[in-house]
């Protein structure tokens, strides 16, 4: 899901690649025919990553380590059924997998790592090489930093006609929460296929440039989805948001306080949440790229910059809430 899973980031770059099988679908796939190396590219909500996959088959079992541009990521096991393979994958505790059919020396399936999940493409370029019985696949370094859980609180809040939600694929916390009356969108149609509860539309839609004529809605929301964005494209996102909202509109903005990076290694960070709904409890994970020290303030600072006035602004542990107006 969305984020779920305990994001990004680190993209498990998809390690998915190691998915990497390459030889002709059917049972005769073997880990063993599977060993090698690989090269590939993976895609999330954050863009494309360029992986290399090394892949060696241990002691019985398929190991090794996927690199994307965040570092490496473990390989410690695979199963192949047919000609589908899953690859179980580890990035400094965070457990992920990658999913995917393997044919004539290309991979193609799917990943999910810290939170965030893409689809993958891997082609096997040679041979790993064998490596004496009893090695173990060498240990990395943490790459995530997990935060103390995020307890959120949502009320029932009140809103006028339809609510745009920003990033309502994934968990739909705010389609959960507001049914019918929520127009979803999100860059993925996979978390928006899988987003519970019942809103009015999904529709697949980046959020820079919206596809609403001005002045459609009285509410947008955006629910921990700012940190999945390039904040060089916060501005363009909230002008966009400003634009579509009529005089008077509202926005709330739940997300994020990174802390401090205290370690290099620490390429991402994995924000554990418990949010209650008047109705419903969700326990989630998003895991990102660190945003270091971006927080409210941050968010205030463009939102005043494109015309809204600050009405209710609340820091939380770990985590904050803005209520927006825009100014007739």
């Amino acid at each position: 899901m969305k984020r779920n899973a305990l994001v990004v980031g680190a993209v498990a770059f998809l390690i998915a690649t190691a998915v990497g099988q390459a030889f002709q679908a059917g049972p005769s796939i073997t880990l063993a025919a599977v060993a090698g190396s690989y090269l590939g590219k993976a895609t999330s909500v954050q863009g494309e990553e360029e992986l290399t996959a090394t892949l060696r088959l241990v002691d019985g079992r398929l190991v090794g380590t996927v690199t994307s541009s965040d570092g490496p990521i473990a390989v410690v096991g695979a199963s192949i059924t047919g000609d589908r393979i899953v690859l179980a994958l580890d990035m400094g505790g965070a457990a992920g997998t990658i999913t995917g059919t393997v044919r004539g020396g290309r991979i193609d399936g799917e990943w999910a790592l810290g939170g965030m999940g893409g689809k993958l493409t891997m082609s096997r370029t040679g041979d790993a090489g064998p490596e004496p019985a009893g090695t173990q696949a060498p240990a990395e370094p943490p790459r995530f930093l997990t935060h103390a859980r995020l307890e959120i609180v949502i009320p029932d809040f009140p809103a006028e006609g339809l609510i745009l939600d920003i990033g309502g694929g994934g968990e739909g916390v705010i389609g959960q929460l507001k049914g019918q009356q929520v127009v979803a969108i999100d860059l993925s149609r996979r978390e928006l296929d899988e987003a519970p509860g019942r809103p009015l539309l999904k529709i697949v839609m980046d959020a820079r440039d919206l596809q609403f004529v001005d002045a459609s809605f009285r509410t947008a929301t955006v629910f921990f989805t700012f940190m999945y964005i390039d904040p060089a494209d916060h501005e363009t996102v909230f002008r966009e948001i400003h634009r579509v909202l009529g005089p008077g509109g509202q926005v709330l903005v739940w997300d994020a306080i990174f802390p401090a990076k205290r370690d290099p290694a620490h390429a991402n960070i994995l924000f554990p949440l418990h949010v209650k709904l008047p109705s419903k409890e969700i326990n989630t994970g998003y895991g990102v790229r660190f945003r270091e020290g971006q927080n409210a303030d941050h968010f205030v600072a463009l939102a005043q910059k494109v015309g809204f006035r600050v009405e209710s602004h609340t820091n939380e542990a770990g985590w904050f809430f803005l209520a927006l107006r825009k100014v007739p």
